[in-house]
Order: C-alpha cells, then sequence, then structure tokens
C-alpha cells in the first residue's frame, strides 16, 4: 500500500492531541455484552468529569443490546463503524468485506442518528484493497493500520501523524515510546506500573475495550496466555491507568474526528 503525506504536505503543529478510541465489541471471556453494559455509564462520567472526548468504534450488531447506552454519547463524542460483527476481515471475500463496512456504517446513522466518518477493522486485520473498499463505503478515514500484538507492523509515536491515500485519511493506533508496543490499555495494564514511563507525549491514538476495566472475576473460561492479558491489572486498577492517562493530558484528549479536524485533515 502506498501513502502520501496530508493535503498540505505537512500536519499543523500546537498543543499534543491524544485522540482516545473505545472499541464496542463483544467482551472476551465474559458473557455476552455485560462488561460493555456495565462499564460504559462509568466511563462516559470520567469522561465528562475530564470534559474529554472519544470516538467508540461499534459493532453495529451491540446495537440490539446496547442502543439506549450509546443513545447517550453527546455531541462532544463520535461514532465510528467496527463491523457488524466483529469477523476478521482478512479471511472474508470482498462482497462480505463491503456488506460489513456498509452495512455497519447505515445501522449506525440510522439507529443513532449519528454521521459516521470513521472505521476501525476488527483486530485490525485488514484484507487486500482495504482502503478502497473503505472509500467506497462512504468514509473518511480509517484507523486500521497495524497490529495488536508488538509488531514492527505498528506506527511508532515519534513518527506518527495522519496519512492519505486518495480520498480516505488514516488515523493509526499509536505505540507507545518502544515504537513496537501498541498504546493501548492492554499494554499499559501488562507493563504497569513501568508503562507510564512509555506513554508518548506528542499526537497520539490510544484504544481500550470496555471489558478490561471489569473485574475479571467475571471472565469465562479462557486459555492462557490471553487469560492472563486480560486478567493482569483489569478492573480497578485499569480504571486507575485511564484517569491517570486523562489527567496527564488534560485539556488535550479529543476525539478522532476532532484530532483529523484540528490538524486540518477534516472539514
Amino acid at each position: 500500500m502506498n501513502h502520501r503525506s496530508s493535503p498540505t504536505g505537512k500536519v499543523a503543529t500546537g498543543e499534543p492531541l491524544l485522540a482516545l478510541t473505545v472499541d464496542i465489541e463483544p467482551d472476551w471471556g465474559i458473557s455476552g455484552s455485560r462488561a460493555v453494559c456495565q462499564m460504559l455509564p462509568r466511563l462516559l462520567e470520567l469522561l465528562d468529569r475530564y470534559q474529554a472526548s472519544a470516538t467508540f468504534f461499534v459493532v453495529s450488531d451491540m446495537l440490539s443490546e446496547c442502543a439506549e447506552l450509546l443513545h447517550r454519547l453527546d455531541q462532544r463524542h463520535e461514532v465510528g463503524s467496527h463491523g457488524c460483527t466483529h469477523r476478521k476481515l482478512d479471511g472474508l471475500p470482498e462482497a462480505e468485506v463491503t456488506r460489513e463496512l456498509t452495512e455497519s456504517r447505515a445501522r449506525l446513522e440510522r439507529e443513532l442518528g449519528v454521521e459516521v466518518s470513521g472505521v476501525r477493522a476488527p483486530f485490525l486485520r485488514v484484507p487486500p484493497g482495504w482502503l478502497r473498499l473503505v472509500a467506497q463505503a462512504g468514509y473518511r478515514y480509517d484507523s486500521s493500520r497495524g497490529s495488536v500484538y508488538p509488531s514492527p507492523k505498528n506506527v511508532p509515536s515519534w513518527r506518527w501523524a495522519p496519512l492519505t491515500d486518495g480520498p480516505v485519511v488514516e488515523a493509526p493506533p499509536t505505540t507507545l515510546r518502544t515504537g513496537l508496543i501498541p498504546f493501548s490499555l492492554t499494554y499499559l495494564r501488562v507493563t504497569s506500573p513501568f508503562g507510564r514511563a512509555l506513554v508518548p507525549g506528542g499526537d497520539a491514538v490510544f484504544y481500550l475495550h470496555p471489558h478490561e476495566l471489569a473485574d475479571r472475576s467475571l471472565a469465562g473460561v479462557l486459555r492462557p496466555p490471553l487469560r492472563w492479558i486480560l486478567k493482569r491489572n483489569a478492573g480497578e486498577r485499569a480504571w486507575t491507568i485511564v484517569q491517570r492517562l486523562l489527567e496527564s493530558r488534560r485539556g488535550g484528549v479529543v476525539s478522532c474526528r476532532g484530532l483529523l479536524q484540528r490538524r486540518g485533515l477534516l472539514s
């Protein structure tokens, strides 16, 4: 995939911004959507306390259980697509990928009354021609490039900048200062308390999942090492990690769309 820089040739400078993103998807190791339903109200209250904005990348099938909660998102927040079913898109025929993109966006806009500009592929797994399909489905930006695991595929925080490929702007998740480890609540939990020193200081895109904030005594049977990763520093310790992050970036926590607008890449 070839990438070009922003339309202006550079990204506007200014106060470093943190795009906070939340993947609303079926719970891992917890029955159904219990963690989403239980954790989302508290998360919204925490964001309100710090006047922080966020992008919620929503699996549209979750609307069957969580529509009432998602209607609580005010205009400060953004809704993006996380597909219809949370399937790994890189293993699907192109027609199925197109359906996941178009139907999820249409349903979110119809049932929540919002404009859906952005998309994130489940597990950051994308098929060939991904950005072409994203553009054809009417999205304006994508936040899928990289890996959920430590990998050279991830975009180092010190080299991060939104990129354009045709009509679609890319705003991929960033890494911790190591340059390989994703800047996500998962890895802040796993590396805690040392991970605090690895948090990037410039523009960055961070992501979390509501099930990480739940008490892991609710967890079902998971195989190691996934069981260990999901349970380590989850629950109240995870809430503390998120709160400290919001405190350290007070006044500069925005949605993904907000970051791109502030940098002159989206209207």
